[in-house]
């Protein structure tokens, strides 16, 4: 079972209401988050510097990972892994965005393949987004 207090004790992150409360959302959520999807679904009763805090909280302990969008705009999503790596960008998986609500979804089972080098590139980071219509869109 879920325990969104465990899990923040866990981290060494304080345990308020708003974030417990946040992390059970993001763990609920079959999608990712923007910052005003938060805003939103909390009515608009926490202070957006709140939240920008509660997220980077999350995401350098490792709970959270950004997620891409069609418009660069910062989503997050839940790290589903055992061990997400803490302070870093970097998913081992692909996401999907849907054309029609632009909504991101990680997707887990689709793992994005290790490419070391090639010659002549220092890569840092890979990522594998396929877009298309989602099944609530479709």
């Amino acid at each position: 079972m879920f325990d969104s207090k465990l899990i923040l004790s866990e981290k060494k992150i304080s345990k308020t209401k708003f974030r417990t409360d946040l992390l059970t959302l993001f763990y609920n959520s079959k999608k990712s988050l923007s910052v005003e999807d938060i805003l939103i679904f909390f009515n608009y009763s926490v202070n957006k510097a709140t939240v920008y805090r509660s997220l980077e909280s999350f995401e350098s302990k490792g709970l959270i990972h950004k997620v891409p969008d069609n418009y660069n705009h910062k989503r997050f999503s839940i790290c589903k892994e055992i061990n997400c790596a803490v302070n870093s960008y970097d998913n081992n998986h692909g996401h999907f965005i849907c054309y029609i609500c632009n909504q991101t979804f990680c997707l887990d089972d689709m793992p994005i393949p290790s490419i070391n080098s090639i010659k002549g590139y220092d890569i840092h980071e890979l990522n594998l987004t396929a877009k298309g219509y989602c099944e609530s869109c479709k």
